[in-house]
C-alpha cells in the first residue's frame, strides 16, 4: 500500500513538473537574430521633438481631422468587422477554457411496450428511467492546458491586429484628408493662374488692336489660356474622388458627404521623437500580433506532442428506474464510476506528422516575425529620411515661388512697355504656376511623411 502511495505521489510530482515546463516553453518567444543599431540612421538632430501619443493626429491641430478620425473609429466597416473578429476570438478562448470543467449529462425516458402472446392475449411492459452522468478528461500531460494557452494567445493576437487595423484606418483618413486639402489648394492655384492668363489675353488683344502684337501672339496666348483651363478639369475630378474615398473611410454615403475646408499650409507639422530602433518591437501592434501568434504556435506544438501520449478519462453516473410509467417511486437506484485509459497504437504516422506540421508552422511564423521587424526598421528610417528631405524641398520651393512671382511681375510690366516678347511672359507665368503647384505638393509630401512616421512607430501603441 505504501508503495502505491509513493508511486502516486511520484506520478503527481512528475506531472506537475511537466506542466510547469510546458507553461514555460509556451510563454517563451524564440529569439530572433536581428541586430539593432544604437540610433536611427536618419534621425533628425533637433531638441524640439514630441513623443508619439495614442491620439497622434491631434498634433496636426486640425479640427476637421479630429472629427473625421473619431467617426471612422466607430463607423468604418473594417473597424466593425475587426471588432467582430475580436469577439469571435474571445469566444474561441472561452470554448478552450471549457475543458477546465467536467461535463454533465441528464437523460430521462419513459415508455411502454405491448406484446401479443400465442394465445391471443396482450401483455405490457412499462418503464421510467432517469440518470445523471459526469465525465472529465484528466489533463495528465498538459494538452488541454496547451489548447487553452493557444486560445488565449490567438485572442491577444486578434486584439493586436485590431489595433494595427485601427492605426491603418486613422493613417488612411489623415492621408486622404491632406490629399483633399492639397487638391483644393491646387485647384485654387490653377484658377488664379487662369485669371492671370485671362489678364494677359486682354493685354495681348489690346496690343494687337493697336498694331503692336501679331495675330500669332494672340493665338499663342489663347492656346495658353485653353491649356490652363483644361488642366483644371482632372484636378476637380481627383478632388471629388478623394471626397468619395473619405466618405467610404467614414462609413458614410458619398453623395451627401460634406467637409469643412482648412488651409493645408496652416496645418502644424510636428517633430517626432522616434526613440531607439530596439523599441520598435514594443511599439508596433502588428509585431505584437505576430509575437502572440508565435506563442499560440508553440502551444500547438506542445498539444500535438501530447496526442502521442495516453489519455485518461474519469466518469460517474447515478440514476433511478421504475417499472411504472412517469413514476420513480418505488424505484431502483444505481450509481457507478469508471476510469479509462486510451492509447493509440497505430495511426499511420498521423500524430507524428501533426507534430512536424506544427513545428513547420512555428518556423514559418518565426521567419515572418523576423521579416516584420526588419520591415518596421526600414519603414521608420525611410519615414524619418523623407520628413527631413521633404522639409528641405519645401524650403527651397518657397524661395522658388517668391522668385517666380517677382519674375512674372517684372516681365508683365516690361511686356506692357514693349521691352519683352510674349513667349517670355508666357514662360514666366508657366514657371509661377508650376512653382505654386509644386509648393502645395511639397507640403503634402511632408504631411504624408509625418503620417507614415507615426504609423511606422505604431501610433502611440505600447505592448501591454
Amino acid at each position: 500500500m505504501k508503495k502505491i502511495i509513493r508511486l502516486k505521489n511520484y506520478f503527481a510530482v512528475t506531472a506537475s513538473c511537466l506542466l510547469l515546463a510546458a507553461c514555460s516553453s509556451m510563454d517563451e518567444v524564440p529569439s530572433v537574430p536581428v541586430t539593432y543599431t544604437a540610433i536611427w540612421e536618419y534621425a533628425p538632430q533637433t531638441a524640439n521633438t514630441i513623443a508619439v501619443e495614442k491620439d497622434w493626429w491631434k498634433s496636426f491641430e486640425s479640427t476637421q481631422l479630429q472629427q473625421l478620425i473619431d467617426v471612422a473609429q466607430t463607423e468604418n466597416p473594417d473597424v466593425r468587422i475587426a471588432a467582430e473578429h475580436v469577439k469571435q476570438a474571445e469566444l474561441q478562448m472561452r470554448i478552450a477554457h471549457a475543458s477546465l470543467f467536467p461535463s454533465f449529462g441528464l437523460n430521462a425516458s419513459s415508455g411502454e411496450s405491448n406484446t401479443k402472446n400465442t394465445d391471443g392475449n396482450w401483455s405490457g411492459d412499462a418503464s421510467t428511467r432517469a440518470s445523471l452522468s459526469a465525465s472529465y478528461e484528466v489533463d495528465l500531460w498538459g494538452g488541454a492546458m496547451a489548447n487553452r494557452h493557444a486560445g488565449k494567445s490567438t485572442y491577444q493576437s486578434t486584439v493586436f491586429s485590431n489595433e494595427a487595423m485601427r492605426l491603418s484606418i486613422s493613417a488612411g483618413v489623415a492621408t486622404a484628408w491632406f490629399n483633399y486639402l492639397a487638391l483644393h489648394e491646387r485647384i485654387e492655384t490653377a484658377q488664379k493662374n487662369i485669371v492671370i492668363a485671362e489678364r494677359i489675353q486682354k493685354i495681348v488683344d489690346s496690343l494687337y488692336r493697336n498694331g503692336v502684337a501679331t495675330a500669332a501672339e494672340v493665338a499663342q496666348q489663347k492656346t495658353n489660356l485653353l491649356t490652363q483651363q483644361a488642366a483644371l478639369l482632372p484636378l476637380q475630378l481627383q478632388f471629388d474622388q478623394t471626397r468619395a474615398a473619405l466618405a467610404l473611410l467614414e462609413g458614410q454615403v458619398p453623395q451627401n458627404f460634406q467637409l469643412t475646408l482648412e488651409k493645408l499650409m496652416d496645418l502644424k507639422l510636428p517633430n517626432i521623437d522616434a526613440g531607439i530602433p530596439s523599441d520598435v518591437i514594443t511599439r508596433r501592434p502588428d509585431i505584437g500580433s505576430l509575437e502572440a501568434q508565435l506563442q499560440a504556435a508553440s502551444a500547438d506544438v506542445y498539444a500535438a506532442r501530447t496526442a502521442l501520449l495516453p489519455s485518461v478519462q474519469l466518469g460517474g453516473n447515478m440514476g433511478k428506474s421504475a417499472s411504472e410509467l412517469f413514476s420513480l417511486s418505488p424505484a431502483l437506484q444505481s450509481t457507478g464510476w469508471s476510469l479509462s485509459l486510451a492509447q493509440t497504437l497505430f495511426a499511420g504516422g498521423k500524430y507524428k506528422n501533426q507534430v512536424s506540421l506544427s513545428k513547420s508552422r512555428r518556423v514559418e511564423l518565426l521567419e515572418n516575425y523576423r521579416k516584420t521587424i526588419l520591415t518596421a526598421l526600414q519603414e521608420v528610417d525611410d519615414a524619418l529620411h523623407r520628413t527631413t528631405i521633404t522639409q528641405l524641398q519645401e524650403i527651397n520651393q518657397q524661395e522658388i515661388v517668391a522668385q517666380s512671382e517677382r519674375s512674372l511681375k517684372l516681365t508683365e510690366a516690361r511686356y506692357r512697355e514693349g521691352d519683352y516678347d510674349l513667349q517670355s511672359l508666357l514662360d514666366a507665368q508657366r514657371s509661377l504656376f508650376q512653382a505654386q503647384d509644386s509648393l502645395v505638393q511639397q507640403r503634402l509630401a511632408r504631411l504624408k511623411a509625418t503620417v507614415d512616421l507615426y504609423k511606422a512607430l505604431g501610433g502611440g501603441w505600447q505592448h501591454p
